[in-house]
Formats: structure tokens, sequence, C-alpha cells
């Protein structure tokens, strides 16, 4: 009965670690679809299709970083030049 018990336990956690993983995985938004490594002159096209003006790039390690107005606005972002996809942490909600 208690092997019973503790397979069930442990089914569980590996259910609820394996989900852990799968929601942290989908948290940072793709900005090019591909996930597949990405050039500067890739993701300077993909923010003028979005509106974008003035955009300036830098490379800071493996990521872009990116600064310029959106609608009149002072934005700044960061890709990974790896996966094409923003870094989870400017998604910060801060509207500064």
């Amino acid at each position: 009965m208690n092997r019973i018990f503790v397979g069930l336990i442990a089914g569980t956690l590996l259910i609820a670690g394996t989900g852990l993983m799968i929601a942290r995985a989908a948290q940072s938004t793709v900005f090019i679809a591909g996930d597949r490594p990405v050039s500067a002159e890739e993701v300077e096209a993909k923010l003028k299709s979005d509106g974008w003006s003035n955009i300036i790039i830098s490379s800071e390690g493996k990521y872009l970083q990116v600064s310029g107005l959106l609608n009149g606005k002072a934005t700044k972002i960061a890709i990974d030049s790896q996966t094409g996809r923003l870094r989870a942490s400017d998604d910060d909600g801060d509207d500064d």
C-alpha cells in the first residue's frame, strides 16, 4: 500500500515538474519565427514593418539591444540573436 502512495506522489511530482518546464519555455515571446539565429538586418526589417522608427541596434553578448520609437514613444527591447525571441525580462509591464 505504501509503495502505491509513493509511486503516486512521485508521478504527480514528475507531471507537475514537466508542466512547469513547459510553462517557463513558453514565456519568451517569439519576435522572429523559426527558432534560428537572426541578423541585425532581419531584426531591423521586422521592426520597420511593425512601425518602429529611429532604430538603433547594438550587440551585447548573444542579445541584440534595440532602441527606437514605436508610435512616437521611446522603446527598448532585447532580442536573443540565436533564437529570434524577446528576452523574457523585457516584458516587465514597466512603462518608462
